[in-house]
């Protein structure tokens, strides 16, 4: 069994014993620079691992109430030594109800360049911003590779790990494809561009419970 991720570069390589696991970065992460003011607020809620590594101001970290989007973005602060808040499934609407249940007044974002507008609607009962410290600029070599791993049908399973890259490759999918989404989100984004396609919703959104599900169909061979 061969399984395609398109996670971004700097991620971690999932890996499962007796699977070949292809992981070919369609993005490059490229810090930008952001307004320091806007981290005014009494809470600050990080997105992504790359938002925190990109993220300068660590130092107004510990006088703050963090949040974050999962466990791996908790664990990337943790590095940091902050601890932070996750909601029980890992989705920016589930981030977005946790702020609003943990009664903050004010709040910032870290997010990336391409985030989607979720959260601002969600949250739009607070004093609510989003900085933007990072974005992902596609890596062309590596979309024509995974093109042609897609096109030529040899990859048995693709995993799409978010809404930007279930809508660059939605196209290239075949019925030759087995599709996991990690999650609403991503799922939903590839229902409007291939509602025609078949995939399955990982039921806890992280690239583990990915890896949990590629092991159940594995096991259901």
């Amino acid at each position: 069994m061969r399984v395609l991720y398109l996670r971004p570069e700097g991620s971690e390589e999932p890996s499962l014993k007796g699977i070949e696991i292809i992981n070919v970065p369609l993005f490059n992460v490229t810090c930008i620079p952001y307004d320091s003011s806007l981290l005014k607020g009494e809470g600050i809620a990080f997105t992504s691992v790359n938002a925190v590594r990109c993220f300068k101001d660590i130092g107004i970290l510990k006088f703050k109430r963090i949040f974050s989007i999962g466990p791996s973005t908790a664990k990337e602060l943790e590095r940091i030594g902050i601890s932070s808040e996750v909601p029980e499934r890992y989705t920016s609407r589930d981030l977005a109800t946790l702020i609003l249940q943990s009664k903050v007044r004010s709040l910032t974002s870290v997010r990336s360049l391409r985030a989607s507008q979720e959260m601002k609607h969600i949250l739009s009962s607070i004093s609510y911003t989003e900085i933007y410290d990072y974005d992902l600029t596609e890596n062309h070599e590596n979309m024509e590779y995974a093109k042609d791993l897609l096109e030529d049908c040899s990859v048995d399973i693709v995993v799409l790990t978010s809404s930007l890259i279930a809508t660059t490759v939605a196209k290239f999918i075949k019925d030759c494809h087995k599709v996991i989404t990690i999650g609403p989100m991503t799922s939903a984004s590839l229902k409007l561009i291939r509602p025609d396609l078949r995939f399955i919703e990982s039921p806890v959104s992280t690239i583990e419970g990915t890896l949990n599900l590629i092991q159940e169909l594995k096991g259901g061979e």
